[in-house]
């Protein structure tokens, strides 16, 4: 069976950096599209979108409920500057002015990171169904699904709790990742300013592992190979996930940003393959 002539189809990855960013970005809009013309779908990426919905409203109502300890939180660091003389105000001023500005930018940062925590563990609670949608993404994109798995009921039940189990383990290791970065953020001196950013820039990097998983998983690729592949790609699975971070802090698209990503994070795993495994 022949692919649609419709369908997105597989393009070899560009060399050129910018190009190469470009090419990850524009695997979202081929995504978002295919979901949107292909009606056989929308079945499997309605559950996903409710839990979505769910997750999103209520820890966007959470941080607008909490906005305050969320900016301490972001801001405790910062040094409190006094004034003892009128002439001080000629750098007092103007540093009241940028540490304003930065707890702007860490407090925005803390809320898009809390947004995305959000999101993954509504990957976590419908990982069945994302599962099904990414294998019905392949059949529609390649003709078949290049499945390594069993087949059959049981099969089937136990391929459903192995995607949950996997994308459990990705979440761990996402929370461990960015906890660690924040203690160190914490503990060594500055590291509070550079913290924010490094946590933004793995996230990035860890959502097209994230939702391309569920293909690579059907090849039995490992979780340590899945990280060789994405850095092997990374300035790809940079512009990927940039565009992915993005799109989940957009009201409003954020709610079929789960479906959408992760036939976004299919059509990834089919454009870019997979590395040998290390000799």
């Amino acid at each position: 069976m022949s692919p649609p002539d419709t369908a997105p189809q597989p393009a070899a990855p560009t060399t050129s950096s910018l190009s190469a960013v470009g090419d990850g970005l524009a695997i979202h809009r081929e995504g978002f599209r295919l979901l949107r013309r292909e009606r056989g779908l929308w079945k499997l990426a309605f559950v996903p979108f409710l839990i979505a919905l769910v997750t999103c409203t209520l820890t966007g109502a959470l941080l607008v409920a909490y906005l305050d300890v969320v900016h301490d939180l972001a801001t405790a660091w910062l040094p409190e500057l006094d004034v003892a003389a009128w002439w001080h105000w000629l750098w007092v001023g103007p540093a009241r002015v940028l540490f304003f500005l930065l707890g702007i930018v860490l407090t925005a940062a803390l809320a898009g990171l809390s947004l995305v925590m959000a999101f993954l563990v509504a990957n976590v609670l419908s990982s069945p169904f994302l599962d099904a949608l990414s294998r019905r993404v392949e059949a529609v994109v390649e003709g078949r699904v290049e499945d390594e798995t069993d087949s059959g009921i049981l099969g089937a039940l136990r391929e459903g709790g192995r995607a949950m189990s996997e994308e459990l383990r990705r979440l761990f290791f996402f929370a461990l990742l960015q906890g660690t970065i924040f203690f160190l953020g914490v503990v060594i001196p500055g590291g509070q300013l550079v913290a924010p950013l490094v946590m933004v820039a793995t996230t990035v990097l860890f959502l097209p592992l994230d939702y391309a998983s569920y293909t690579l998983d059907r090849r039995r690729v490992r979780f340590r190979e899945k990280r060789r592949w994405v850095m092997s790609h990374r300035v790809a699975m940079a512009g990927f996930g940039a565009g992915a971070f993005l799109t989940l802090l957009v009201p409003g698209l954020n709610f079929v940003a789960l479906p959408g990503l992760v036939v976004s994070g299919t059509l990834l795993a089919l454009r870019y393959p997979q590395l040998p495994p290390p000799a």
